[in-house]
């Protein structure tokens, strides 16, 4: 064994020619002791100098190795192997420094098997055979099957040892083994040549086949982790643009094994730099890249910059306003970028407006602006947008997209309410962490608990865990629904513990609500898996019966500013909005071999976040603020190359939204949102005076509502629903006459409790049914309802009970059947039994059945008059406001003051009116401050997202031939290009050409365009036909599509 892996005697290699002279201030060597604890064991050193400007380079293959010991072997790229016990000394030295190491050396002659899950699954890995474009598909390849990237080694065993007639690996013959000829092509192989004779991969996998390709034994110790040193951001300067890694496996045994050799490099820029199989990074073109590196399940990214001299670059002293500036500007610095020049104010005013509200600016806005001689006017605006109503209701939209808000799901006005609280929430500018704890912990009727509707708009407890996990944390992980994460670190179990925090969640009707504390199990290994997040206390709470609600401890996980990613992500996503790019990109996509384009800006960034307490509004100040975003987007010989340092803006096409609302401003036939804003304000205004009424009268209302309770015969209280039972839930129904008699799990407790789950089922609660209103269950197949109510007598007394239904129907009142007939003849015919009611609470549970067809029932009771004096008329109150009316209001809970805040408000009329005026104020006229998108040809084919997914690819930007035929001749251009003429005809020309260009361009039209135009409308025998071709010309500009 002592030969598998041959070492070659001490060799002293400049590769770095140029150092070989330079003076060296420091020398450092890692690791500082070498452990070699058994016979195959080797250890890579990384040798590092630092010259007097105190920048590193890579002195590992230049460095001088002198063993003190001739036990000692060190290979010229600085691999350290021994050949017998003890301790011993190695001195490194390079540059006139020198280092002295300490070796121990053990087991040296003891027996070392290779093992099969920490070296040959690796190695497979390595060679690309278990990817998925290879043996590691679902399908695998040629009839031959391995786990992706190693994730199952026990599966990897059982084919490698038992498929393919056992003739992949031959333990006596190891050399005919098909996993070793095939890809030498010693026989056919379609996936090409993949081996040679000297490779790591062959003696590996050689010697295990040849020590009888056996599993590990009991206790051999697994991998629970990498190291990979240098692990900071590496600056490669030419021409020293090599750098030595080390990969070290740490193990559950506490030992550790170098594993570099045996570890997979991959690159996200390999035009800038590469890895070779032995961990050297290879600098190439100027820029940034990161070199990623997998052993086994793990994954460990090193970000590297390579810096290459530019002739003729100075750089040129610009503005610094925060610290935004001073980031971006140190990484354009040490890759020679130039920094773009300050846009002009015409440009400045367009974009930001566009960034922060989705809207142009009118042209009585922009030539305030423009006329403005204060320093402080850009600022100004960014803090007057950022208090505006356009801007929390666009912004609001563009979150709405990523919570799928959409009203074809959300139906019944609730997305409108979710909507609004999305925007009422950035108005306010409720810290983000506290609006997305609020979001993921929500429960309750969705038509009344807006952030509830996060998971009406998301059922699927699978989808609610990638959508949570894409949005909050920008992880796709996806992937490890079926197999570890290919790409990053999430593992299979990782992704069905997140699962298991969103699995008790049950969404019913319009309700949201947890159910149980339901684990989600691997498929794999069919471990139930531990919710993500949950404090240990909690989890035996969890494991009993007892409810607790995982998303709690889940959201303050998420949110903690101990978890980086969230505060990263969401300031990411402003940046991204603001540039047209992110800084990690794509926004949604964070992980290690996806870096950062600039590491310490992203850094700063959320930190300042987490700082201001999660304030978005502080992010967008600091960002509109800085010099970066206001740069100009005229590039220069010395940054047009520059896609993602941030030397200058990006030129963007408006959004969907955006462009349409700029056609309407252009064409006059949108209202100034300014001008709708300050009607709505208005009315808000008048809607706060009449909440503070209505705070003073309620408690009088309450009385006046309370006496008549009090002098009624009787009232009814809240109506609840379960059902269908008979299919899929419940027990069976074999033919229609056993729909009446056999008993379904609601009759196990006559008493009914509404919090139980008969049968899986949850009792929902049924805001607007009344007594005597007929209920229609729509057509169905043979099935049985449940119905509960609660009657309340003010002294005993006796009622007409008045039931019909198609089908069946049973009554029990407390616990006794009142009511029995499996087939009313005629649906709109009651039958009728007097029923006596004693005094207090009355507890009704019907049941409805349906043989099939139309299901429906009607319940009423009617009062025989007995001459008592009491009032037989029924009170004119919604059944669930009485019963709170009834409770005392010392003894009434939170959510039941809210129903009955929310039942006055409706009785009073007037701010339900008020809401309904701000609904018909025109801001739903704009495409940008609606609270859910309109759907049209136009707005589809300019990429508006359908809200079926949280990936922002759902937005599509890139421009198409759709999109020009929608410009040129489309319906909605044509309409409003005609209606424009009625805006402008009366305009003379001058001030016709002020009016459009300042409103599509915040500009004043140049000499020569003014003279051109001017010439065409006077020239034009129909002066509207001319309006109407210059208004049309306009829209068709790349300059009022884009954005500069």
């Amino acid at each position: 064994m002592k030969n598998l892996f041959p070492i070659i005697p001490l060799i002293v290699i400049s590769a770095f020619a140029h150092w070989a002279n330079a003076e060296i201030t420091t020398l450092s060597v890692f690791p500082e002791r070498v452990e070699l604890r058994s016979a195959r064991s080797r250890m890579q050193l990384v040798v590092t100098g630092i010259d007097q400007e105190g920048n590193a380079v890579d002195l590992t293959r230049e460095a001088t190795y002198r063993p003190h010991d001739s036990a000692v072997q060190v290979a010229s790229h600085g691999i350290v192997t021994t050949n017998a016990d003890g301790h011993f000394s190695l001195e490194v030295s390079s540059g006139g420094k020198s280092v002295t190491l300490e070796v121990i050396s053990e087991n040296q002659t003891a027996l070392d098997p290779i093992r099969f899950r920490s070296e040959t699954a690796a190695v497979l890995t390595k060679q690309g055979c278990n990817a998925g474009s290879c043996h590691g598909s679902p399908r695998g390849k040629g009839g031959f099957s391995l786990s992706l990237f190693a994730f199952d080694p026990e599966l990897d065993k059982k084919n490698l040892v038992r498929s393919g007639f056992n003739r992949r690996t031959n333990i006596y013959e190891p050399e005919q083994s098909l996993i070793l000829r095939k890809p030498l092509l010693q026989v056919p192989h379609v996936g090409g040549k993949k081996l040679r004779p000297t490779d790591v991969a062959y003696e590996t996998l050689y010697h295990w086949i040849l020590e009888g390709a056996r599993d590990d034994p009991d206790g051999t110790p697994e991998c629970i982790g990498i190291e990979v040193y240098p692990d900071a951001e590496q600056i490669l300067r030419a021409p020293a643009v090599q750098q030595q890694l080390l990969v070290l496996a740490h193990f559950d045994d506490g030992t550790s094994r170098d594993v570099t050799r045996l570890a997979t490099y991959d690159s996200s820029s390999s035009d800038v730099v590469d890895a070779d199989p032995e961990g050297l990074v290879h600098g190439q073109e100027r820029g940034q890249g990161a070199i990623t590196v997998r052993y086994l399940q793990y994954l460990e990214s090193v970000y590297f910059t390579v810096q290459r001299k530019v002739d003729g670059f100075v750089w040129k002293d610009i503005p610094e306003y925060n610290y935004v500036d001073q980031t971006v500007n140190n990484r354009l610095k040490l890759l020679q970028y130039e920094a773009g020049e300050t846009c002009s104010d015409s440009v400045f005013i367009r974009r930001v407006f566009l960034d922060l509200t989705g809207l142009l600016p009118t042209h009585a806005e922009t030539l305030q602006f423009l006329s403005d001689r204060s320093p402080e006017k850009r600022s100004n605006l960014i803090d007057q947008l950022l208090a505006s109503d356009s801007f929390a209701y666009y912004q609001g939209l563009l979150m709405a997209d990523l919570m799928r808000v959409n009203p074809e799901v959300l139906t019944e006005g609730r997305a409108h309410l979710f909507a609004d609280w999305i925007a009422e929430s950035i108005a306010a500018n409720r810290p983000f962490d506290e609006m997305t704890r609020s979001l993921l912990t929500a429960s309750g009727d969705t038509k009344e608990v807006a952030p509830a509707n996060y998971f009406a708009a998301i059922t699927e407890t699978r989808e609610t865990a990638e959508a949570t996990a894409q949005i909050f944390m920008g992880s796709r992980i996806q992937c490890a629904r079926c197999h570890n994460h290919p790409f990053e670190n999430w593992t299979q179990d990782d992704y069905y513990s997140i699962g298991t925090v969103f699995h008790g969640i049950q969404t019913e009707g319009t309700s949201v609500k947890l159910a149980s504390n339901r684990m989600m199990a691997n498929p794999r290994t069919g471990q139930s898996m531990k919710p993500w997040g949950m404090k240990p206390e909690k989890l035996d709470q969890f494991a009993s019966d007892q409810l607790v609600d995982a998303r709690d401890d889940f959201a303050h996980w998420l949110t903690s500013s101990d978890n980086d990613y969230f505060s990263k992500v969401e300031v990411n996503r402003v940046w991204a909005h603001l540039f047209g790019r992110g800084i990690v990109n794509p926004v949604d996509d964070f992980r290690s071999s996806n870096p950062p384009s600039n590491v310490e800006l992203l850094e700063a960034l959320s930190q300042d976040f987490v700082t201001h307490q999660y304030d978005r509004k502080h992010i967008f100040r600091v960002i509109c603020n800085s010099q970066t975003y206001q740069r100009t987007s005229q590039t220069t010989s010395q940054n047009e190359r520059d896609e993602e340092l941030f030397s200058h803006q990006q030129v963007r096409l408006l959004t969907a939204e955006q462009l349409m609302d700029a056609i309407g401003y252009l064409t006059g036939q949108l209202t100034s949102v300014e001008t709708i804003n300050q009607v709505i304000r208005q009315l808000r205004n008048k809607a706060s005076v009449i909440k503070q009424e209505i705070h003073h009268n309620q408690p009088d209302w309450e009385a006046e509502q309370q006496d008549s309770l009090a002098k009624t015969a009787f009232f009814q209280g809240s109506w609840w629903h379960v059902g269908p039972y008979g299919k899929d839930h419940g027990h069976k129904l074999n033919h229609a006459d056993e729909a009446l008699i056999k008993a379904q799990p609601p009759e196990d407790n006559l008493m009914v409790n509404i919090t139980d789950q008969p049968g899986g089922l949850s009792w929902e609660w049924k805001r607007d049914w009344q007594l005597g209103t007929p209920v229609d269950f729509g057509k169905s197949g043979l099935q049985v309802r449940y119905v509960y109510t609660r009657i309340y007598a003010n002294q005993p007394l006796r009622v007409l009970m008045q039931c019909s239904a198609d089908d069946g129907m049973k009554v029990w009142h407390d616990n006794r059947v009142v009511f029995e007939n499996p087939q009313l003849e005629t649906p709109e015919k009651n039958q009728t039994t007097e029923v006596s009611l004693h005094k207090g609470w009355n507890r009704f549970l019907i049941k409805v059945t349906n043989k099939g067809g139309a299901y429906r029932f009607r319940f009423n009771l009617e009062y025989l008059d007995e001459g008592n004096g009491l009032n037989f008329t029924p009170i004119d109150v919604a059944g669930y406001a009485a019963e709170i009316l009834r409770t005392p209001p010392e003894q009434r809970t939170l959510q039941q003051g809210k129903l009955l805040r929310s039942y006055y408000i409706e009785q009073d009329g007037r701010l339900p009116k008020i809401q309904k005026q701000i609904s018909n104020s025109g801001r739903m006229d704009f495409a940008t401050q609606r609270p859910y998108p309109i759907r049209s040809g136009f707005l589809k084919a300019f990429g508006q997202p359908q809200r079926a997914s949280p990936c922002v690819c759902e937005r599509e930007s890139e421009p198409t031939l759709e999109q020009a035929l929608q410009l040129l001749n489309g319906q909605t251009v044509y309409e409003r290009v005609m209606d424009s003429v009625e805006v402008f005809e009366n305009l003379k020309n001058t001030p016709l050409v002020d009016q459009l260009y300042y409103t599509a361009f915040s500009r004043n039209a140049s000499s020569e365009e003014r003279q051109v135009i001017e010439k065409y409308l006077t020239d034009t025998e129909n002066r509207n036909d001319a309006i109407q071709d210059v208004v049309w010309a306009i829209i068709n500009s790349q300059e009022f599509m884009f954005q500069h």
